[in-house]
């Protein structure tokens, strides 16, 4: 078997929340800590299955950037040895829709709080990653995705691809880190549920 490295070494899921329904997040991601579930997490294009061991290494960190806007972030890791594989299986996705759930959680397959989903229209929060973001239905699991890349100049930027591959947006301007180009996009995320539509006749 091949062990070098592959694209598939590593899944991101991101999306804004309402604290209410990060809250139910939590305590589905508690629930599975508690129960020894594996923990699932599919992007649309590939899916993690994990199984957290009996002991982890947990990082907390909180930082405050002074760039503008100003952003505040509060990151939880968990890591552990994983030297045979068993605890954390990457695969392609069988086309479920981006989101997190718990294996054996229910009998329904203990659906979590899902990071693919609305969740409730009426809140305006929609995924960061779906297609709803450029007007899109998102049905058959086709959604569109933000991607942060690093440009011929060795600048950071974003842009806001289509689930066809056609890129609908980008963010006009080089950064200096990924962690910038990964704010700024967060930050489109954050205003774009809430934009307005209007006509510009000049």
């Amino acid at each position: 078997m091949d062990d070098s490295p592959s694209e598939f070494d590593e899944i991101e899921l991101e999306r804004a929340y309402d604290r209410e329904e990060l809250a139910d997040v939590f305590r589905e991601f508690a629930g599975a800590l508690a129960d020894d579930h594996p923990i699932r997490i599919d992007d649309g294009e590939r899916t993690a299955t994990v199984t957290v061991p009996e002991r982890v290494v947990a990082e907390f960190e909180a930082e405050r950037e002074t760039d503008d806007p100003p952003v505040a972030e509060l990151e939880l890791e968990l890591e552990w040895d994983d030297p045979d594989g068993s605890t954390l299986r990457i695969a392609e996705s069988e086309g479920d829709e981006p989101g997190i759930s718990i294996e054996g959680g229910d009998e329904d397959g203990g659906e979590a709080s899902d990071a693919g989903e609305t969740g409730g229209g009426e809140t305006g929060q929609e995924p960061a990653d779906s297609a709803a973001a450029e007007g899109e239905g998102g049905t058959d699991g086709r959604t569109s995705r933000f991607e942060v890349y690093e440009d011929r100049a060795e600048e950071w930027r974003w842009r806001l691809v289509h689930w066809n591959g056609n890129i609908v947006a980008d963010s006009g301007e080089g950064y200096t880190s990924r962690s910038n180009a990964r704010r700024a996009a967060r930050s489109v995320m954050r205003s774009a549920p809430n934009a307005a539509l209007t006509d510009r006749d000049d």
